[in-house]
């Protein structure tokens, strides 16, 4: 999930019945024949829907070291990585954190070198990981691209290795997706000097432990772009070339069965990277992000699109009540894209509220109540609401958005700690 790869709205004050596209247009005429009146009149409810901006906001602990990536929701507990910092490439030893007693705890060590990068997914029984880049004692000093991988199998609370995978991975932050059979893993790096940039597609079956090659996209390597699992595709859009200047407006969408890659139409919204991004069910649903214009962290947007698969069509986002902001986190509820955290570049805090949710059956935003602050902070700590950070790591798990790691801008790497949003209802 990425993803690797974690905002609001507020709910109508009564029920509004759409009959057209999401934003109220196209509505019915409404009949002229007069019906006799019913002996009977069926009761109508009245319950309106719950607000979005109606919920709780609460602290996650810090765990026992920095979240990173793979993580991943496996029903009733998150897994994260140890995530890396300068020298430290980070490992894919696991933490677990349990919602439900607001605690954390470790799983058993992972036999695999420590590494950076790694694709990881969660199969219903297992979490698999493979690749990265890794070395013996843990740094980026001797460190190299690895092919080998292990799984933790939750009945037996064991690992196994399993087959190595047929080729590294050239991007640090790979995309690894569970399609029910198989871990789809797409990995892209821009040109270098003196060397051209790469992407790979790779499948991994955990009943044959065999590994198969998929086709390339065609689209340039890049990094930080956009990519949504559909249930049936994988969906990548836009990204950033290597020094973060130049960023990309175009994509594609996989068909891992057939091993087909489709190219999307032109979106209606400015190129970029880093930006947020979901899956309502419906619509691929992305907001923010970098469109590299004057450096690094200065070309920073804030409108949002959606595209449909089936139609093929792109339509824009309204303008969010949030200040633009690079490398936010987007969660879709079931019925909300929630747009949590984000930066300036990598600037904290954003003036401005830290977190808001759409609502494509309104197409409407809403600013989310700010979130609590910060525990008391060591000295040079940050201050200021939770959700002020970039890049965090989220999942929703059913009742609640649990968002953990992520960079404060003050802090040197990620943190270990996190934050909640339960809706009510």
């Amino acid at each position: 999930m990425k993803n690797h790869r974690w905002g609001w709205v507020a709910g109508m004050g009564v029920p509004l019945i759409l009959t057209g596209c999401a934003g109220g247009q196209g509505q019915g005429t409404a009949s002229t024949t007069t019906a006799p009146t019913p002996t009977t009149v069926s009761p109508t409810s009245t319950t309106a829907p719950v607000a979005a901006d109606a919920g709780t906001w609460s602290l996650i602990p810090g765990g026992p070291y920095p979240a990173g990536e793979p993580v991943t929701w496996t029903g009733a507990e998150l897994l994260v990585a140890r995530a890396g910092c300068c020298d430290d490439l980070g490992s894919v030893d696991l933490s677990t954190y349990d919602p439900a007693t607001n605690t954390w705890s470790m799983l058993p060590p992972t036999p695999l070198t420590p590494r950076g990068g790694a694709a990881g997914v969660w199969t219903g029984t297992e979490m698999v990981v493979a690749g990265g880049l890794a070395s013996p004692d843990g740094t980026h000093a001797g460190a190299a691209p690895a092919t080998d991988g292990a799984a933790w199998e939750a009945a037996t609370n064991t690992w196994h290795p399993i087959a190595a995978m047929p080729t590294t991975l050239p991007g640090g932050d790979p995309t690894a997706v569970w399609t029910g059979r198989e871990m789809l893993v797409w990995s892209s790096a821009p040109a270098i000097p003196g060397s051209a940039g790469r992407e790979v597609v790779l499948a991994y079956n955990p009943s044959s432990n065999t590994w198969r090659i998929l086709p390339p996209s065609g689209l340039t390597p890049r990094q930080n772009a956009v990519t949504v699992w559909t249930g049936k595709e994988l969906v990548v859009w836009g990204g950033l070339n290597l020094d973060s200047t130049t960023a990309y407006g175009d994509g594609a969408r996989l068909n891992p069965v057939t091993g087909t890659w489709r190219r999307l139409p032109a979106a209606p919204v400015p190129a970029r990277g880093q930006a947020a991004a979901a899956w309502s069910g419906h619509e691929v649903l992305i907001w923010g992000g970098d469109t590299g214009a004057g450096g690094p962290g200065r070309g920073i947007v804030g409108r949002g699109a959606a595209y449909d698969p089936a139609t093929n069509t792109w339509r824009a986002l309204p303008l969010s009540p949030l200040r633009a902001k690079s490398w936010p986190t987007g969660v879709w509820t079931g019925r909300f894209f929630l747009i949590i955290g984000g930066g300036e570049g990598s600037i904290l805090p954003v003036p401005g509220p830290g977190a808001a949710a759409y609502d494509p059956s309104t197409n409407r935003w809403t600013v989310l109540p700010t979130a609590p602050s910060y525990p008391p902070p060591a000295p040079n700590g940050p201050t200021g609401p939770a959700d002020q950070r970039f890049a965090g790591l989220a999942v929703w798990t059913g009742k609640a958005v649990v968002l953990v790691g992520g960079n404060d801008g003050v802090l040197q790497g990620p943190r270990s700690d996190g934050v909640e949003w339960a809706p009510a209802g």
